[in-house]
C-alpha cells in the first residue's frame, strides 16, 4: 500500500530560503533511496508556509527511508527558523 508523507513548515521569513535549500538537499539524497517514488516542495505563499511531500510505495520503505533522509538533514536548525514547531502527517492511499 502506497503511503503519503507530508511535512508543513512555518519558516521565519529570513529563513524561508534556508528550509527551501534543506529541501533541496533532500532531494538530491533522495536518488536510489528504495520505495520513493516522488518528493517535492510547495509554497503557501498566503501563509509563508512550505510543504513538503513524499510518496512511497509501503510504511516499511517510507520509514526507513525517511531514517535515510533525516540524516541528510541532521544539521538543519529547524527550531531556530521556524515561527513554529513543524507537523508530519502521513497517509496511507485508500482508492
Amino acid at each position: 500500500m502506497r503511503v503519503l508523507a507530508q511535512v508543513v513548515h512555518h519558516p521565519k521569513p529570513e529563513h524561508r530560503d534556508d528550509i527551501i535549500a534543506a529541501m533541496g538537499r533532500l532531494r538530491a539524497a533522495s536518488e536510489g533511496v528504495g520505495g520513493l517514488e516522488e518528493i517535492g516542495g510547495f509554497e503557501d505563499t498566503e501563509s509563508g508556509r512550505i510543504i513538503a511531500v513524499s510518496v512511497w510505495s509501503s510504511m516499511e520503505a517510507m520509514r526507513s527511508g525517511m531514517a535515510v533522509l533525516g540524516a541528510v538533514i541532521a544539521d538543519v536548525r529547524f527550531g531556530e527558523w521556524e515561527r513554529q514547531e513543524h507537523s508530519l502527517a502521513v497517509f496511507p492511499q485508500v482508492a
